[in-house]
């Protein structure tokens, strides 16, 4: 018999992939051409992207008998979806509009085909860790529910349409260039976490920030590339006393930013969130070679190099990803 939380996945998933496929529908030819802000990305290879494999994906793996905690853990630390994303969207750019919607259509048949013939053989399994990053570990049976990336990517589309974005083409230093892998996980674990939330959860107090609410974690993450953004335009000579001063006030500069937005929506949070993370990168790419040896201090006095504190920014979303896992639809079905 099918496990109840594997049919609550599912279940989740179908849901989301159906909104998704309105979503699309609704499209016109020249939408599928628009820029999702703020990357490099078209619609259409949004699309090609949110098809995935098509493989049963982890729940495949759970019937071959090759999902260990060992395997989990080396996948983990090699995990790097930028060169598999890029390599999706360039198999898939010869196809037309009418056969990416007939594989998005396809894309979840293997994987709910595996999911809904797990059952008692495989509890053990799907409570292996899975290691998302500092902070956060999420369980194999959260793996399962996949609707989040559905959710995101709807966000995603329906900003684009919205939006008047053109991409900008940025370069990097190589040092720099080098610490994105790490900056971009936390990102998409961070965007997992929040895509991954129930609609209820979002008011309620979170066990891990009292204080705080999940939205307000949320809101606190949406504006805290604000403290990159001071802490770089300095290296780059063009820095702010005041600002400076204030962002290292930490509870008090978190708190003024969290209560400014306790109006604003989800989709507004993280609609903040990614154009505040588009101008971390512009300013990364302003970053000369005699600027690499700049230190920056933190609020607790500690110092790093620059390409540390770049992983600092992706270690901290990482954290606060983890703190929104209680949230889930998954846990909240357990």
């Amino acid at each position: 018999m099918t496990l109840p939380q594997v049919e609550a996945a599912v279940e989740d998933l179908q849901h989301a992939h159906r909104e998704l496929l309105r979503v699309v529908d609704d499209l016109s030819p020249d939408d599928w051409d628009r820029y999702v802000p703020h990357g490099n990305w078209t619609v259409k290879d949004l699309i090609a992207h949110v098809i995935g494999d098509m493989s049963p994906s982890g729940a495949g793996l759970i019937h071959a008998g090759v999902l260990t905690p060992e395997f989990i853990a080396e996948t983990s630390r090699g995990f790097d979806t930028r060169t598999r994303n890029e390599s999706t969207i360039e198999e898939r750019e010869h196809l037309s509009r009418e056969s990416l919607r007939q594989l998005l259509f396809e894309s979840d048949l293997a994987f709910i085909d595996a999911a809904l013939r797990l059952d008692d053989r495989h509890v053990e399994a799907l409570g292996y860790a899975v290691p998302m990053g500092p902070g956060y570990d999420l369980k194999v049976v959260d793996w399962l529910w996949r609707g989040y990336h559905y959710r995101q990517h709807i966000d995603d589309i329906k900003r684009t349409l919205v939006a008047d974005y053109t991409p900008e083409k940025l370069t990097f230093l190589p040092e720099i260039e080098e610490t994105f892998r790490g900056i971009v996980r936390g990102r998409e674990g961070f965007l997992r976490s929040v895509y991954s939330a129930a609609d209820d959860a979002w008011d309620e107090n979170s066990a891990a920030a009292p204080d705080w609410t999940h939205k307000d974690i949320l809101a606190h993450v949406a504006a805290n590339d604000m403290r990159p953004h001071a802490r770089l335009s300095a290296v780059l000579g063009e820095g702010d006393d005041e600002q400076l001063a204030a962002i290292n006030r930490t509870d008090e500069w978190n708190q003024a930013r969290v209560d400014e937005r306790r109006d604003r929506t989800v989709a507004q949070l993280v609609a903040e969130l990614d154009e505040n993370r588009s101008r971390t990168f512009a300013l990364l790419s302003r970053i000369q070679p005699e600027q690499l040896d700049s230190k920056i201090t933190r609020a607790n006095g500690e110092t790093y190099s620059l390409p540390e504190y770049i992983d600092c920014i992706g270690e901290h979303e990482s954290n606060h990803a983890g703190q929104l896992v209680p949230a889930s639809r998954a846990r909240r079905t357990a």
